[in-house]
């Protein structure tokens, strides 16, 4: 009886042993498979613009005979930027927002974790910037800025923008520095409303 436990135990083992290199073959299939997808993703799939030391300085300067470009898409919060540059950047990403709506995305990417809730995914902030009280803002031709209003956490500007169509619209920019999260010391955009002559507003964020 020994003999045929010995016989079985040792029948079992040979045929375990040819499992066990079959699943080894396996396992390195799968994972030549999985880099070959991964590499394809990364072709297909480009990383995303980053912003260079020249479009920084473009993007960041006062001065306003300083020419921006657009190469520096989908730009995002950071802590070394004032309030002042977080709304030049706004502004000339959607001056030049194209097909993609690369100047949608930038602006709704400055947008405050908590204005993101009542804003809803990026497709409906699409359609809201795209209705009538702010498509002015869209590929406007030229802006002029009031005065910076800053205390420690919030900062407030007027901005008035001349639509491709010649219309004027006056737009106020609310930002808060926000205190918490992913994106603490950064400054944002809470709310941005539109002004007219009768003194109504119309709120984006």
């Amino acid at each position: 009886m020994v003999k045929l436990f010995t016989d079985n135990f040792l029948g079992i083992y040979k045929v375990h042993i040819p499992m066990r290199g079959f699943e080894y073959m396996y396992d390195k299939l799968l994972l030549g498979v999985g880099v070959v997808l991964l590499g394809l993703l990364w072709v297909q799939f480009p990383a995303i613009p980053e912003m260079d030391a020249q479009d920084h300085i473009r993007y960041t300067s006062d001065e306003s005979e300083v020419v921006l470009n657009s190469k520096a898409r989908f730009l995002k919060p950071s802590k070394a930027l004032s309030p002042r540059q977080v709304i030049k950047i706004q502004l000339h990403a959607l001056q030049r927002n194209d097909i993609s709506d690369s100047g949608i995305i930038t602006v709704f990417n400055f947008s405050s974790p908590a204005s993101r809730v009542s804003l809803g995914p990026l497709n409906h902030f699409r359609m809201m910037v795209r209705d009538p009280a702010y498509s002015p803002m869209l590929n406007f031709v030229s802006y002029k800025t009031g005065k910076l209003v800053t205390t420690d956490d919030t900062a407030y500007q007027l901005v008035l923008v001349r639509g491709a169509n010649g219309e004027e619209a006056a737009y106020l920019f609310i930002l808060a520095k926000q205190r918490k999260g992913m994106y603490k010391g950064c400054w944002m955009t809470v709310g941005v409303a539109r002004q007219d002559a009768s003194n109504r507003q119309s709120s984006l964020i």
